[in-house]
């Protein structure tokens, strides 16, 4: 299958499925230059250690738009400045539109709570990000659509940044929770985070 192949197979599914796949105008990109730019900042300023432990966990309500609302740290761990960092990105992405991918869970239960789960040991970086179905079988089902459309997605970015992100993640039914699960080699998650910002500022 090519890319643009793949690309008419995910629109389907998503007509199929009811989901909600941002237009490319729909995205606010500015969202996520403004948060480039804010790790650039931090790495200018001799603030930015990649390699460092952290975890975060950031909890919210999902609204019928895909965008989160009152959200809070409920736990903030390890380097101070990845933390708020990554804090940031989660916001950043909230912004820019990104997570309209979420909408299918506020349909199928309107006001569900959305927990993000962001962790970097020494080897991996870990992120989930849960929510509540109405029953365990719109969980599976959900959580099915999910994996279909991460699949068909990553193929149709074949090549760019996006393809790796996607690739790496997956949905899966707890009960009536759908969990989406990514999971990268610290390394190339630090390559990919540095291949998002400038060079190095001379000293």
């Amino acid at each position: 299958m090519t890319a643009d192949q793949a690309q008419t197979e995910l629109d389907k599914t998503a007509i199929k499925n009811n989901l909600d796949l941002p237009k490319e105008n729909e995205i606010n990109k500015k969202a996520m230059k403004d948060f480039a730019a804010y790790a650039n900042d931090l790495r200018n300023q001799g603030k930015l250690d990649l390699s460092k432990p952290f975890e975060i966990v950031i909890e919210a309500e999902l609204d019928q738009d895909g965008k989160l609302k009152n959200a809070k740290f409920t736990k903030k761990s390890g380097d101070e400045n990845l933390v708020d960092l990554f804090g940031h990105m989660v916001s950043a992405l909230n912004d820019s539109g990104f997570l309209t991918y979420l909408k299918p869970v506020d349909k199928d239960n309107p006001g569900s709570r959305v927990v993000f789960t962001i962790k970097q040991g020494e080897t991996e970086v870990l992120a989930t990000v849960e929510s509540e179905a109405s029953s365990e079988r719109s969980a599976r089902a959900l959580a099915n659509t999910f994996n279909i459309a991460l699949s068909l997605g990553a193929k149709s970015r074949e090549g760019k940044d996006e393809e790796a992100l996607l690739k790496n993640t997956s949905a899966e039914p707890n009960g009536k929770k759908i969990i989406f699960n990514f999971t990268m080699p610290r390394q190339a998650v630090v390559d990919l985070i540095k291949k998002q910002l400038g060079p190095d500022k001379p000293s």
